[in-house]
């Protein structure tokens, strides 16, 4: 029999909903390290996963049943939704598209010219990014929640070294370091430190990097929001 774990299960649905993780804490009436704590959990208390199934608006046996673990092999609606957005890479106006899974080879191969080639493509009809001037990276984690989910695309433009130290304060940007792939807002503290700013700040502190542990940045400059919001009440006037 397979194990569920319920606590992965509820931050799964939690960030593939609308509220995302602090809605639905706010809605929850729960603070937001109460839901971080019980995410970690195998087993959630009857009362909260019942809370939890009711604000999002899914049945508890389905939320809690395996629909929202990770499963091997399983295209869902939105995954066909995004290979809809994507080219298969024949035209070179496309931008180079950097998915979670790929981020990690991404920091360290990124000079490559065969890796970048292999990356996957997308193309924005009737938009002025094209190009190896630009890049899509999708969000991992929710560090940057509200402002950005996980899974959603950024559409970034290349910042220049010599252009690094003059960057727009408190803009958010995409860092590549030796090892990792971020995305923060930067202040620039001196002429050789960034500040790294989360928009979840409550529970990613602030960080000081220097300007040489950077390989590439990237300036945000258009999100892709794969969710819709819900529909507008209005008052009936006719």
């Amino acid at each position: 029999m397979i194990q569920i774990h319920e606590g992965e299960a509820l931050q799964n649905a939690a960030r593939m909903s609308k509220l995302g993780i602090h809605g639905l804490a706010d809605a929850m009436e729960v603070p937001r390290s109460t839901l971080y704590y019980n995410f970690k959990k195998d087993r959630l208390d009857d009362e909260l996963k019942d809370k939890a199934a009711n604000v999002l608006g899914i049945d508890a046996d389905r939320l809690f049943g395996g629909a929202y673990n990770p499963g091997a092999n399983r295209i869902t609606g939105e995954d066909l939704r995004r290979l809809k957005a994507f080219g298969d890479g024949s035209i070179p106006e496309g931008i180079p598209v950097v998915p979670i899974m790929a981020q990690a080879g991404y920091s360290k191969h990124y000079l490559d010219p065969t890796f970048a080639s292999e990356l996957q493509q997308m193309h924005l009809p009737n938009l002025p990014y094209r190009g190896d001037r630009y890049r899509a990276f999708e969000v991992s984690g929710d560090s940057m929640e509200p402002t950005l989910k996980e899974g959603f695309l950024m559409v970034c433009e290349r910042v220049e070294p010599d252009f690094w130290s003059s960057t727009a304060q408190f803009y958010i940007y995409v860092v590549v370091t030796e090892d990792r792939i971020m995305v923060k807002r930067l202040y620039r503290k001196d002429a050789n430190t960034y500040v790294c700013i989360s928009d979840n700040e409550e529970f990613y502190p602030q960080f000081a990097l220097p300007m040489s542990e950077i390989k590439e940045l990237w300036l945000v400059k258009r999100k892709i929001d794969w969710d819709m919001p819900p529909p507008k009440k209005f008052e009936i006037t006719v």
